[in-house]
């Protein structure tokens, strides 16, 4: 039984690397809609969620040091992964959004599954909960807007919205239209259910949730946007500053929190913000600053996640305070979160920094008294990178941790999968360009 486990685990992990690698040099700068089925298709932002979705599938694998040793429901968690990446496969490639709400909704199913299943503390089942819960009472109002587009149109081709401009001023059409993605994505007032999700969840389903749910909702805004050009002229304004408000706020309530976890998930609010301002520009830098940020933050939080769950593992504690001295017991995973910490503040060379220069020069644009609120936001997610790194890395640690396990090879693998794209992507702009 053993080694049927393991000729599957290895089977699973050579085919996404080798699919993950091929789909990366194939064909970077196809730009045309290839139609594979009657529904089915990509085009440039789906080839690249795509390729983030195998490799994200693949550190999931990886990175659940828990089905190694207890060999408890090892094969259902592999299975559970590759249920949900072939979900996330025809989510991405669908060109019916009646097709992309369905598959939309039903990779809720194996995330929670992966967070009530594999799960450290009871209360996953509360956070299992406010994850199902908050995503499905805002996916409703959606599925009657596609309802009353279909009865309307005849259609739902994402690329073919001819004789539906006059409904795009209706302000409730507007919003239904779009809050299923902006409680997924999520903004900040709706975002209550990630917190918990992350916290509950194990590391693989962290993973996932960063590296490829949270991006979901990025990926519908770019296919209902065309719909929501005339509610943007009119309450575009609104969602810019509520969006660079919540950087805001969400950078004064990081700088407050103690659990690593927590500040990691938080953290991801403030990120996504800036995708939501750039896509709603629908120019050129915004939308492919907002598909950069989208590829870069999966990788550069998704690892946050995986030290946070290495220091989990070892001292069974996730407290700040509680987590001193770090950079004397496990040293280099202290220089493996500097970079990935320095890659979440937008530092060179990562692709973070080429992210924020598309959607800066966008969201300045639209107004320039942004330029007040904007460097604030930047400023406190500086000082909260650096409060969760001098906080933990450094000061006196018990001298009983110096007997820690050292990190394996597996893990500074699963490691290094993720700070290789982030710092050396930036080499190849053109992968990320949404020209031919």
């Amino acid at each position: 039984m053993l080694l049927k486990w393991e000729f599957f685990f290895w089977i699973v992990n050579g085919v996404l690397s080798i699919l993950g690698l091929l789909l990366f040099f194939y064909r970077l700068n196809f730009v045309s809609f290839t139609i594979y089925s009657s529904s089915l298709g990509g085009d440039i932002i789906t080839y690249r969620l795509v390729v983030l979705r195998l490799w994200v599938s693949l550190l999931m694998i990886y990175s659940r040091s828990g089905i190694y040793i207890s060999k408890i429901y090892n094969s259902s968690f592999v299975a559970t992964v590759l249920i949900l990446c072939i979900i996330l496969f025809i989510t991405f490639s669908c060109n019916n959004l009646l097709i992309f709400y369905f598959y939309f909704e039903a990779s809720l199913i194996p995330t929670i599954f992966i967070i009530l299943g594999w799960g450290y503390q009871p209360e996953r089942l509360q956070a299992g909960i406010y994850f199902l819960f908050y995503t499905l009472t805002a996916s409703l109002p959606l599925l009657l807007i596609l309802i009353y587009l279909r009865f309307f149109s005849g259609g739902l081709d994402i690329f073919n919205w001819e004789g539906l401009k006059f409904i795009n001023y209706n302000f409730y059409f507007f919003i239904f239209l779009l809050l299923a993605f902006l409680v997924k994505i999520p903004i900040f007032f709706t975002h209550l259910w990630l917190p918990k999700a992350h916290v509950e969840a194990p590391v693989s389903g962290s993973i996932i949730l960063a590296g490829i749910l949270l991006k979901l909702g990025g990926y519908g805004f770019y296919r209902v946007i065309p719909l929501c050009q005339g509610g943007l002229k009119i309450y575009g304004g609104y969602f810019f500053g509520l969006r660079v408000l919540g950087i805001l706020y969400v950078g004064l309530i990081c700088c407050r929190l103690n659990d690593l976890k927590a500040l990691v998930a938080y953290s991801s609010v403030a990120h996504i913000a800036l995708v939501i301002c750039g896509i709603f520009r629908s120019y050129f830098w915004g939308y492919t600053g907002g598909l950069i940020i989208i590829i870069s933050h999966g990788l550069a939080s998704s690892g946050l996640f995986c030290i946070v769950n290495i220091y989990y593992e070892r001292r069974g504690r996730r407290r700040i305070y509680l987590n001193k001295g770090l950079i004397l017991i496990l040293p280099i995973i202290s220089f493996i979160i500097f970079i990935l910490r320095a890659a979440n503040i937008a530092a060179p060379p990562t692709l973070n920094l080429l992210s924020e220069i598309f959607l800066i020069r966008r969201i300045l644009k639209f107004d320039k008294l942004i330029l007040l609120f904007f460097p604030i936001g930047s400023y406190l997610g500086a000082v909260f990178t650096l409060f969760i790194f001098s906080f933990s890395q450094h000061g006196k640690s018990y001298i009983g941790n110096y007997s820690f396990i050292f990190p394996s090879f597996r893990e500074l693998h699963i490691l290094m999968l993720h700070i290789l794209p982030v710092n050396f992507l930036i080499l190849k702009p053109e992968f990320f360009l949404l020209i031919s």
